[in-house]
């Protein structure tokens, strides 16, 4: 007698012949950056789906109070969830779920988008920045990533001299020193945000070096010495290459251990100088 397959019997093989893809639960919450805390009410959606919590369907609204969120039935695959909310700056992820682990936890950042850019230590009532004291005293280098004059005169009367003025010689009294700042005091466990708005998707590297004491004729890549014969300069040969990683757009977090001694700390995206910071670690 022949047999015949029932058409449930049917679908069971080409399911065990071919297989199927599995749905899971997306789910997550979205932190504040710089305090680490939840951020109220954000916007969560998946792009090119339907998943979103601005949907009329979603079920979940309640837990956006403390900025949690929650997609049910995403079928497995690679997607880009993304976070905004009102006076913030947006976060973004990507994330690849499998027949395996179809379900997944995610946290995704933002920051207040009165952040300027600079460097930040974080702590729970927000960002303290670390104002580049140094800045007015870098140079533009090449093949030396970074040098610092020791100090520079200013005259204080050409801020807008008359014509007859600009016949006289600036007086002694006129002119004002302004001498390197000393380094900034920092633990050898380095943990900071850097917001770079500039470019909010080139990727920044991050490293240590010694600052070291150099004749400016021995990096003539650098620009802005003037007439200096001395400069501070990173020791590229004992690099420290510190991690960095992406947290929401233009924010990095950066660590790592710090050697001791004193530092020039250089921030850099496509082989461009973007900040250098001058520290001392005890």
């Amino acid at each position: 007698m022949k047999k015949v397959l029932l058409p449930i019997a049917t679908a069971a093989i080409a399911l065990s012949l071919f297989g199927c893809d599995k749905s899971g639960t997306v789910s997550g919450q979205v932190l504040d950056a710089f305090t680490g805390k939840p951020v109220e009410m954000p916007t969560v959606w998946m792009d090119s789906t339907i998943y979103g919590t601005q949907s009329q369907s979603y079920a979940y609204k309640d837990m956006l109070k403390e900025g949690k969120f929650k997609f049910e039935g995403v079928t497995v695959g690679s997607y880009l969830i993304k976070a905004r909310r009102s006076k913030y700056i947006l976060g973004q992820q990507k994330f690849t779920t499998t027949n395996k682990d179809p379900n997944l936890e995610i946290t995704l950042y933002e920051y207040p988008d009165t952040v300027t850019p600079g460097m930040y230590i974080a702590g729970a009532e927000g960002g303290t920045k670390v104002t580049n004291s140094w800045a007015i005293f870098s140079t533009t280098c090449k093949e030396s990533l970074a040098g610092l004059r020791t100090s520079f005169e200013q005259d204080m009367s050409a801020s807008a001299p008359s014509q007859k003025d600009k016949k006289k010689k600036a007086s002694k009294k006129d002119i004002k020193v302004n001498k390197l700042p000393d380094p900034k005091v920092m633990d050898a466990s380095f943990d900071v945000l850097y917001c770079n708005p500039g470019s909010v998707t080139a990727a920044v590297e991050a490293a240590a070096y010694p600052a070291v004491t150099a004749a400016v004729s021995a990096h003539a890549d650098c620009q802005g010495f003037e007439n200096d014969k001395k400069g501070i300069f990173p020791d590229v040969s004992k690099k420290t290459e510190l991690a960095v990683e992406y947290k929401a757009e233009g924010l990095f977090s950066v660590k790592g251990n710090l050697p001791k001694g004193k530092q020039l700390i250089v921030l850099s995206s496509n082989g461009k100088t973007l900040q250098s910071y001058y520290v001392e670690v005890k």
